[in-house]
């Protein structure tokens, strides 16, 4: 069953408490990449690709090397730097990554050649100058056909076009397919490629000492020691010469946990001329190259018996990677597409076909959700289409099939441990609070209005925090799942924070300050948290998985009753009583049945400027350093989102006229911060629903390059979301669970089952993304010519 957490009145975890950030960010004092400057500094512009695929015979750099300003060009002939992978599965294939191409470009807006100049523009002028000999090729641009024979291959030394094939199957599919009394329902569904778009692109400025041999970094990242373990593989840079510093970062989104060989070729210039360097992206460069995803096909059936119940699935997919995968995350957004597809639903027999191809297009790189969305969208599609099918309300469908608290803790089908939660309970709450039941008492008659109204449901279940172990077995991958915080306490009693994460908008100064002055007991304001400086803080992995509070909470947890550990025993034995009779409240020490006591500061001065004071044997100092490593299976965030929507038919338009999501993240940190992030979240998940696209031509020409063709959702497009918490604590220190990425997973389900509603008098099925009002305009032209055939045929 859920839990009820009981909260103290003092307690400061638990409260909707400002944000420490945003007093610095709405004065304009924030620090960002592109305002790094130093004395000297050059800037970096690309040339890029004009071709998906082609040949490269020739780069001719004469005269660019005559401009203005010009101070050194780098081709791909004096560079054969390559990205490695730290993904090491047997059977995934390892396409080249150059850091500038060489002999042959494979997607518009590849890296050809790199210009240093005196001013940005220059550098931009004289890169357009370059004359490159180009020879084109075939371009691959669908994933489906580049999996034919017949098709061109994009690296000649392959056999095909896949990176990898991957075939899963749990219990019995076929049998339960076969089974008499099965209903048999079938789909196809088709999710587009769309960009993260975080409001400040990619950039790196970096400045190389010669006499030092330090290479100073900084970096708009979400995770600044990866990126400094990386540039030290690439470039052969002793890594403890190296600093990495992210400031402000203007969004992540997942694609700032990827490293590109622009970011890299920067840092190696910067390295290569002794001098500070700086490029930034622009938008047109972030949308050919970074952040393509969600890109997939799905044939997917089900087979239900005729109440409802859920007995198989059976899965097709094709993901179309681009060139290939990104730095680190390389094919894993696909497998968690087929992995989180069960989601809250009992599923004892499931299997699928995944084949992860190689286009000609951008990399496939992760984003928000992280291949959830797609696995939702089209778990949801098939209930969708089975309510249908068997004349059952969807939500009735749904509530059939959710795992109950009693099952708690769950096994999914791929042996993945559901920690905690009440999935019944948060869908009956949703239900509810979204007057689903009025909703539909209303929709006929606003039918018979002319109102093409709809109701979509949709619910996900999200793994966060994985741990090591985990990532290394499943995934071959060398990256640790452990988050670590040092605590470091100055005579004054007041505490430093220091974490090897970095917050790209998840509120870490206010909420690792509330959790770690809760645990040790003293004022919130006698706690700063410093964040993004591989020289101060301890390795850490970075902000992604929504792993953030669990595992940095975690940490700061850990360090936290360390030090106050060591803090009771001080005061202990200053106060000459047992340290098991020592309170800490408030900053001020206490024993029981005793009228003395100490302040934190006092016993701070002990330990660090008058150390023969301390008990015998013990070190001065107040400095800890602790790592929490997730120790469960996974930890499991899960929500449910309703939308309402309407149609106009002479447009195609669609409305959303309301919103509400019931969340489960966990023990909450900061309510007002953490339904922020579910806010965001929605409102990105919208955008990518219906607006964004990132379209090609069938020569490989990317056509949506500029927020012209590559529209956004604007405030007049989201609508108010209205949220509610539930609070199952998970098993970890703070009872934490991950919640940034979620509002994202659960909203395109949502919205095409809510679209796929409004447009049921026409028998329409909502089977592709994005939901633009000229493919819903098509969806309904269609329909009408049909129902008009139809009529004119007395059929």
């Amino acid at each position: 069953m859920a839990e009820v957490i009981a909260r103290s009145t003092e307690a400061l975890v638990g409260r909707s408490l400002p944000r420490r950030e945003d007093l610095t960010l709405v004065r304009g004092q924030g620090t960002f990449v592109d305002d790094v400057h130093l004395p000297g500094l050059l800037h970096v512009a690309f040339l890029r690709s004009p071709y998906a695929h082609a040949l490269v015979k020739g780069v001719d750099t004469s005269s660019a090397r005559q401009q203005a300003g010009v101070v050194h060009i780098l081709t791909g002939a004096d560079l054969d730097l390559q990205i490695p992978t730290w993904m090491k599965l047997p059977d995934l294939r390892t396409p080249p990554r150059p850091l500038l191409a060489r002999d042959r470009v494979l997607y518009v807006g590849e890296p050809v050649a790199a210009v240093v100049a005196t001013d940005p523009y220059l550098a931009r002028d004289a890169a357009e100058s370059i004359d490159v000999d180009y020879v084109p090729l075939p371009p691959v641009v669908d994933a489906e056909s580049a999996l034919s024979p017949s098709s061109p291959r994009l690296y000649p030394e392959w056999k095909d076009n896949l990176l990898i094939h991957r075939a899963f199957r749990g219990g019995d599919p076929d049998g339960q397919f076969q089974r008499p009394d099965a209903v048999k329902v079938a789909t196809r569904v088709v999710s587009h490629r769309y960009s993260p778009v975080p409001m400040e692109n990619r950039g790196v400025v970096a400045s190389y000492e010669r006499g030092t041999g330090d290479l100073r970094i900084w970096a708009s990242t979400q995770f600044p020691h990866v990126f400094g373990t990386l540039t030290s593989q690439v470039l052969g840079i002793p890594e403890h010469r190296i600093r990495v510093t992210a400031g402000n970062v203007g969004g992540g989104f997942g694609i700032k946990s990827a490293i590109f060989p622009d970011e890299l070729v920067t840092c190696y210039l910067a390295h290569r001329l002794g001098k500070a360097v700086k490029w930034i992206e622009t938008r047109s460069e972030h949308l050919l190259v970074a952040g393509h995803a969600r890109q997939q096909v799905h044939d997917i059936e089900g087979a239900f018996l005729p109440d409802g119940t859920l007995l198989a699935i059976r899965d097709r997919i094709v993901a179309d990677f681009g060139v290939y995968g990104t730095f680190w995350t390389e094919v894993q957004p696909a497998f968690l597409s087929a992995l989180h597809l069960p989601g809250p639903y009992r599923l004892r027999h499931y299997s699928y076909d995944l084949s992860c191809v190689v286009t000609n297009k951008g990399p496939y790189g992760p984003h928000r959700g992280f291949g959830r969305p797609v696995g939702t969208l089209v778990i949801e599609r098939l209930l969708d289409r089975a309510a249908r099918e068997l004349r059952l309300d969807p939500a009735e469908l749904r509530r059939r099939n959710l795992i109950g608290p009693s099952e708690m803790p769950y096994t999914s089908i791929h042996g993945i441990t559901y920690d905690s939660g009440d999935y019944p309970r948060a869908f009956s709450r949703l239900l509810e609070l979204g007057g689903y039941q009025r909703f539909r008492a209303t929709q006929e008659a606003l039918r018979r209005n002319g109102r093409l109204v709809g109701v979509g449901l949709s619910m996900y279940v999200e793994y966060t925090a994985p741990g090591s172990g985990q990532l290394l077995k499943n995934l071959g991958w060398e990256v640790g799942g452990y988050e670590a915080a040092t605590l470091r306490m100055d005579p004054s009693g007041k505490v430093t924070v220091a974490t090897g994460l970095l917050s790209t908008g998840q509120s870490h100064e206010t909420i690792f300050a509330q959790i770690t002055a809760d645990e040790l007991g003293i004022p919130l304001d006698d706690v700063v948290v410093r964040q993004g400086d591989t020289s101060l803080a301890p390795y850490g992995f970075g902000a992604w998985a929504s792993r953030g509070t669990v595992t940095g909470g975690g940490a700061c947890i850990l360090a936290a009753r360390r030090l106050k550990e060591k803090l009771l025993a001080i005061a202990a034995h200053r106060l000459g009583v047992p340290v098991e009779s020592v309170g800490l409240s408030q900053g001020v020490f206490r024993a029981a049945g005793s009228p003395r006591t100490l302040t934190v500061e006092e016993v701070a001065t002990i330990a660090i400027r008058m150390p023969s004071l301390l008990p015998e044997g013990m070190e001065p100092g107040l400095e800890v350093t602790a790592r929490y490593e997730p120790v469960t299976n996974t930890t499991c965030s899960y929500a449910a989102h309703l939308a309402m929507v309407e149609v106009d038919p002479e447009t195609g338009r669609l409305s959303i006229l309301k919103y509400v999501v019931i969340d489960d993240a966990g023990r909450l940190v900061n309510p007002r911060t953490a339904h922020g992030q579910v806010h965001g979240a929605v409102a990105h998940g919208i955008g990518g629903t219906i607006f964004e696209e990132l379209r090609y031509s069938p020569e490989g020409q990317l056509l949506s390059s500029t927020f012209q063709d590559y529209l956004l959702p604007t405030s007049m497009d989201v609508p108010n979301v209205e949220v509610e918490s539930l609070e199952t604590p998970s098993r970890n220190p703070g009872g934490f669970k991950g919640l940034g990425e979620g509002g994202s997973i659960g909203a395109p389900a949502a919205l095409a089952g809510a679209l796929e509603d409004a447009l049921a008098p026409w028998d329409i099925e909502v089977n592709e993304t994005p939901l633009t009002p000229e493919r819903v305009h098509g969806w309904i032209s269609s329909a009408q010519s049909r129902r008009a055939g139809r009529e004119g045929t007395g059929a």
